[in-house]
């Protein structure tokens, strides 16, 4: 009984890290975190700071492993198989956690955001007054540069919507999983602040860096009166390619019926869709850097039947882009599609004639490789080789 009382007031000082002279957090062990009922205690800023990071993840992975969550992290699921009490709980939801628990999971966040060598997925909530440098952000897979992006938009409950079969997109079903994020429906891409504006310019350029582009989704303001080269487009990807190409129209307000288009530039905080929209006000610059570009696209879609991909032109697709640049080479010659998205997108295409005798025989060896290639890459067997 002594020994449980003096176990309990060594958390009571844990947990209060008001007093700057105590001690007790820097001699605080691991079981006497997970005996802490974190639904009804506050944990202080003060009392995480001399803990390391990954002690900072066991605390974490203690309020939801309470709760049976499973991690896709598996140092951090291996190591709550290791606790006595944990139960893996495969139907856990956030909805099971309380506000004080989600209190605390900031509490923590946050600390482990500050211990961080660079930014990672999951901090720009503790940025979001802060503005950051591509220093700051270092280096990411396509993934975490996309997710980071989208972080901005997020943190103000932005909905990344659904498609018709009410299936979320990857970014949907990301975030709905995060347990800070709240859906916001009526918020809008236009009302971040000046500094959660640059700080989402600040990750696209940084993405472009290390990606090794000149060009990209984004930049098209800086090309209404300066005309692109050839050069400038001989490394961007078929998907941001069209993006590039929409976008100057999307710089002038038109609207878009192809909704993968629609739903990315409805994210856009400088886009605002307008119905007076007119091709009319594209200027001639403009209009000879959308051909430039169509002639560019055009080459790289009839290539995958004749030419080798090479890993450097896979290299920093999304996630999606990558999914639609390999069903292509299907849809090149008619596949139909089950999943209605890629069928809608397909569609857009005037060189797309659904074929209902089509066979994956029809595949000539460059366009098999080439599928090959950007699955390994969909699923993270990419390599250089």
């Amino acid at each position: 009984m002594i020994r449980r009382l003096t176990g309990m007031m060594a958390l009571v000082a844990i947990v209060g890290g008001c007093d700057k002279g105590n001690d007790s957090t820097k001699s605080a062990t691991p079981d006497q975190w997970e005996q802490l009922d974190y639904a009804s205690t506050a944990i202080s800023p003060t009392a995480l700071a001399p803990l390391s990071l990954v002690q900072l993840q066991h605390i974490r992975g203690i309020i939801f492993g309470k709760h049976g969550r499973v991690f896709e992290d598996s140092t951090l699921q291996h190591w709550l198989l290791t606790r006595a009490w944990y139960r893996p709980d495969a139907s856990f939801t956030n909805a099971r956690l309380s506000s004080r628990e989600r209190e605390n999971l900031d509490v923590i966040r946050e600390a482990e955001a500050k211990k961080h060598a660079q930014i990672e997925t999951g901090d720009m909530r503790f940025y979001q007054h802060r503005v950051i440098t591509t220093a700051m952000l270092g280096e990411h897979t396509p993934q975490d540069w996309e997710v980071l992006e989208a972080e901005v938009l997020a943190n103000h409950g932005f909905f990344f919507g659904y498609a018709d079969s009410q299936e979320p997109d990857d970014l949907q079903t990301y975030f709905d999983e995060r347990y800070w994020y709240q859906p916001r429906p009526e918020f809008k891409a236009s009302d971040l602040s000046a500094i959660e504006r640059q700080n989402r310019d600040t990750i696209a350029v940084a993405a472009m860096r290390q990606n090794k582009r000149q060009l990209a989704p984004g930049m098209m303001n800086l090309f209404q009166s300066t005309p692109l080269t050839q050069q400038m487009l001989s490394s961007i990807s078929i998907a941001d390619l069209r993006l590039l190409r929409n976008e100057i129209y999307a710089r002038h307000g038109r609207g878009f019926e192809t909704p993968w288009l629609a739903e990315y530039f409805r994210q856009q905080p400088w886009y605002t869709p307008r119905h007076d929209y007119s091709d009319a006000e594209l200027s001639s610059v403009e209009r000879a850097n959308i051909a430039l570009i169509t002639n560019r696209e055009e080459q790289l879609h009839q290539s995958l039947s004749t030419t080798l991909l090479r890993p450097d032109e896979v290299r920093g697709l999304r996630p999606d882009d990558a999914r639609r640049l390999r069903n292509e080479i299907y849809a090149r010659h008619g596949r139909r599609f089950r999943d209605p998205m890629l069928q809608r997108y397909f569609a857009s295409f005037s060189w797309y004639k659904p074929n209902d005798a089509f066979s994956e025989n029809q595949l000539n060896p460059t366009e098999r490789m080439n599928a090959e290639l950007i699955s390994q890459y969909e699923h993270g067997r990419f390599t250089e080789g």
